[in-house]
């Protein structure tokens, strides 16, 4: 099914009906993804350019302010996907991903895993003024204070209003249990400040007792989320480093609620296909970490790896195109087919990843990256144990180590 619709007279209608300066013309925008989304919970949206005419009742109801919403098409067009295009290159104008759950989600997001303290405030402030709408946060990250706090000064301000951001966090291990994966949501909304989440995942498949089995089971601490769903405590859940062995062993025949996201590892390093594919193929967006390869953080590990951002080729490609070896990196995530989640503390690197957006790669230099060398650098050792239930990277990621020489 297709929905084409244009909205440049619909947003000047609600502009004047409404007095919104040209701040809020993304969140009307998302407002009405939204609205296209409900027409059908396990389709997505795309972007197109094209032509259409189109009465939207559903819409006319949920926004509730015009007699009628037959709007003439003459610029942006919307069309309602199935969820086999999750997954397609974003394309240059492409800044949202539509989910399964009938949400959007920015493609550009802003990893906050190294902030913490003040420092974590101001990045905040500063990764919103520079265009940031995503943040991905944690419980494990220990900066959720930190984030709410300015978050709620932006609020203030009139900087930001809450539904102009997609807001992600992770449930940590020791709330895996089906009655404390509510304390733990509460936590860490708590924390923010918040009254919703927009996305939270399962942050690892790791067992809260050692043994041979996973304690307790994947099912019951999905079943628990799903409640949080039903709740309004959450709009979409999801999971992080799980493999589609897992995803499709445990949580898919069971659940009432699809994973709308998978957070994993992925760069142009480790460009992980097997997962990418499989994902697209359950309509589960990928949304990817370690976009840049996480030099600081491997450092941090005692990892010693290269540095994507000092490629030799990365360079050469960038210093072609007129952008930064980071930029290039970041917008061959996106062409890859996930979100990517940079991360950085310094407000001229914050404007420099934003400047992922808007343009696109070349074919022939896409392609280039995507044949460097493949290593995983995350192998994820936190989530093993002798005992089990996974003892080594073969039985935690379902694949054998595949890493070449870098």
């Amino acid at each position: 099914m297709h929905v084409r619709l244009d909205c440049a007279d619909l947003l000047h209608a609600l502009r004047a009906k409404q007095q919104l300066n040209r701040l809020h013309t993304t969140t009307l925008l998302v407002e009405l993804f939204t609205c296209l989304a409900s027409l059908s919970p396990h389709q997505m949206l795309g972007i197109r350019g094209s032509a259409g005419l189109l009465c939207l009742p559903k819409i006319q109801h949920r926004v509730g302010r015009f007699s009628a919403m037959s709007i003439k098409a003459s610029a942006a067009t919307l069309e309602v996907a199935t969820k086999q295009n999750v997954g397609a290159a974003a394309s240059k104008s492409q800044t949202h991903v539509g989910l399964n759950s009938g949400h959007i989600m920015p493609l550009l997001g802003w990893g906050t895993s190294q902030a913490t303290g003040d420092e974590c405030v101001q990045a905040t402030k500063a990764a919103i003024e520079a265009g940031f709408r995503h943040i991905d946060t944690a419980e494990m990250y220990k900066n959720e204070q930190e984030i709410g706090k300015a978050l709620q000064k932006l609020f203030k301000s009139g900087t930001v209003k809450r539904q102009d951001l997609f807001v992600t966090s992770k449930l940590w291990t020791e709330h895996h249990p089906g009655d404390q994966v509510r304390p733990g949501l509460m936590d860490s909304l708590s924390r923010l400040q918040l009254e919703y989440l927009d996305l939270y995942l399962i942050h690892w498949p790791t067992s809260v007792k050692p043994g041979p089995k996973v304690d307790p089971p994947f099912e019951e601490t999905w079943a628990a989320l799903e409640k949080c769903v039903e709740e309004g405590l959450i709009r979409s859940i999801g999971v992080s480093n799980f493999s589609p062995e897992k995803i499709e062993s445990s949580i898919l025949p069971m659940a009432k609620i699809r994973p709308a996201v998978n957070q994993v590892e992925m760069h142009a390093h480790w460009r992980n296909d097997r997962l990418l594919k499989w994902c697209n193929q359950q309509g589960i967006h990928v949304s990817a970490y370690g976009p840049l390869s996480s030099p600081q953080t491997m450092e941090g590990m005692g990892k010693d790896v290269p540095n994507l951002m000092e490629d030799k080729t990365v360079n050469e490609i960038a210093e072609k195109l007129g952008k930064t070896p980071t930029q290039v990196l970041l917008r061959w995530g996106l062409q890859h087919g996930s979100s990517v989640l940079p991360k950085s503390v310094n407000p001229h690197h914050l404007k420099e990843n934003i400047g992922a957006a808007g343009w696109q790669l070349p074919e022939e230099d896409y392609d280039t990256i995507s044949n460097l060398p493949q290593q995983r650098y995350f192998t994820g050792s936190l989530a093993m144990h002798k005992d089990g239930p996974w003892r080594n990277y073969e039985e935690l990621w379902d694949e054998k180590d595949v890493s070449q020489p870098l």
